[in-house]
């Protein structure tokens, strides 16, 4: 399958997976999204696995193949392990998938990525 356009991608950049953050307690997350070959129309976040999704706040748009920061705010509800997940949706109406596409030299690779957290 050939490379022909660049896709939506986005990024959690101010936690890690592995962190352990305070039950109920407000925490910001935070990053950077790009639309790929269109701007970046929108930024969800997901706190619990990919089963609801919230907007972001989105900052300055730099442009059609511009990177976008993003942030909002969030608090994980229970104790335990919590996954949290990104996406974009650029201005064409795509969004990021949740499973990987496949092609010969891994180009493209854009799924929703998950960071794990424990809520203690």
């Amino acid at each position: 399958m050939p490379v022909t356009r660049l896709v939506p991608r986005s990024f959690i950049t101010n936690i890690d997976s592995g962190d352990t953050v305070p039950v109920g307690a407000s925490r910001q997350a935070r990053g950077f999204a790009f639309g790929g070959d269109c701007g970046v129309a929108r930024v969800d976040l997901s706190i619990d696995g990919g089963q609801s999704w919230q907007a972001t706040e989105l900052g300055k748009d730099e442009g059609k193949y511009g990177f976008r920061r993003w942030q909002t705010q969030f608090a994980l509800p229970s104790p335990g392990k919590h996954s949290l997940m990104v996406r974009c949706t650029n201005t064409d109406g795509l969004a990021q998938p949740s499973r990987p596409v496949w092609n010969p030299a891994g180009y493209m690779r854009n799924t929703v990525e998950t960071t794990d957290l424990t809520a203690a």
